[in-house]
């Protein structure tokens, strides 16, 4: 059986890698636009110059070779016939599968400004093309411009920072990482960037970008009429799933690519997993759907499940936070807000008719992974006598008698 990978980042090679565990005579082609294996979680380490190209690689060395993986890297896909089962690519290939995995992820979107779209300083953060660019810039760049401070914003903005540079960060919104974090734990972040030299305009809108004479931006207006010089813009403001050569191939999608519980699309043999299916942003949950979508192209029956419960782990500067659910429930539902906070962490906890809805733990977040279960599964609290932040494992299961399973024990 021949097999199709179409993207190399972690639903990409997390499929690769399972496929070839669980069949190695099945024959894979991976097809990718980058020449270089890495994780994108770890592009800020390359930018600050804490780890070269091979340090932020998550596979080894020789990982096509030893797996008997052909790999074309370098190679973007223009076309896919669905009736023939083959996709075309840049350099002119036609190539036949049995079985293909759509895996090309996400690409930064630039917003329809006046000037930026038109500016040769903007850049995404979304690959390692996107660094190795924002390296050079790094060389002779004094002031930055972030725009944007979700996770990647405020990855680039860090290392930017221990490059030297004066950042500052605009955000539409009131606090950075928005999405993550409540007012009081994405304080705690932004006092930490504010420490180490980054401005933070918030609750800002950028309306123009004047360029200058060789077509640079270098100097970015706001709605209030504040003005920000920049060298060197980067754009974070949100993404759009990549599937533009999906033109005219029947396959459905609506923003994303859609697919069923078992990551095939509505074409038969062909999948999808990872950002290009708008089901989750997060790396360890691409990793697993790479892993389903594996398993389903080899003909056993798995599904994925993970839709429900947003995850977010994030770490700056030492402090470690884990942010569950929705932990931004809106003003007209009534929800009951649980806090726990001292010098040490910040917990809080958004129940809703006895189930946890959202969890934010900064601080400590060791032993608090069950957390995302009892989301998950909306699990009722209601007869549980502990306080629910002393709550663990052994409050949830017990050993059914006749089974010898574990079972609910609320």
């Amino acid at each position: 059986m021949k097999i199709i990978i179409i993207g190399a980042s972690a639903a990409g090679i997390s499929a690769a890698r399972t496929i070839k565990e669980m069949e190695p005579n099945t024959q894979v082609t991976v097809i990718s636009k980058d020449d270089c294996v890495h994780s994108r979680c770890m592009l800020h380490h390359f930018l600050s110059h804490q780890r070269d190209e091979a340090g932020i690689s998550f596979v080894d060395e020789h990982f096509f070779e030893d797996n008997n993986i052909t790999w074309l890297k370098n190679t973007a896909v223009i076309g896919l016939n669905t009736a023939a089962k083959a996709v075309t690519t840049d350099d002119g290939q036609e190539l036949s599968f049995d079985k293909l995995l759509i895996a090309t992820g996400a690409a930064y979107f630039v917003p329809p400004i006046s000037g930026l779209r038109e500016a040769t300083n903007v850049y995404g953060f979304r690959d390692l093309k996107d660094a190795r660019l924002l390296d050079t810039e790094c060389q002779s760049a004094k002031n930055a411009v972030v725009i944007g401070a979700g996770l990647v914003g405020m990855d680039a903005a860090a290392a930017l920072l221990k490059r030297g540079l004066k950042v500052t960060v605009i955000e539409m919104m009131d606090r950075i990482l928005g999405l993550q974090l409540d007012e009081n734990s994405a304080g705690s972040y932004q006092q930490l960037f504010e420490d180490r030299g980054a401005n933070f305009m918030l609750a800002e809108k950028v309306v123009s970008v004047d360029l200058d004479e060789t077509g640079r931006g270098k100097t970015i207006h706001l709605a209030s009429g504040r003005t920000v010089p920049a060298d060197v813009i980067v754009i974070a403001a949100g993404v759009r799933p990549s599937f533009a050569f999906l033109e005219g191939s029947g396959i459905a999608t609506d923003k994303a690519i859609l697919v069923g519980d078992d990551l095939q699309t509505n074409v038969p043999d062909i999948y999808a997993a990872g950002d290009v299916t708008g089901l989750s942003g997060i790396w360890p949950n691409a990793m697993k759907q790479g892993r389903i979508a594996a398993f389903n192209m080899l003909g056993q029956r798995l599904f994925y499940d993970d839709r429900f419960a947003v995850k977010n782990t994030v770490n700056f500067y030492g402090l470690a936070t884990l942010s569950l659910g929705s932990i931004n429930p809106p003003s007209d539902e009534h929800c009951d807000i649980i806090l726990r906070e001292d010098h040490n962490s910040y917990r809080k906890i958004i129940m809703k008719d006895g189930h946890i809805n959202g969890v934010i733990i900064q601080g400590d977040i060791g032993g608090t992974g069950f957390f995302q279960h009892l989301i998950e599964k909306q699990i009722n609290l209601g007869s549980l006598k502990k306080d629910v932040f002393d709550i663990d494992y052994s409050d949830f299961y017990a050993v059914d008698a006749k089974t010898g399973e574990y079972c609910y024990a609320v």
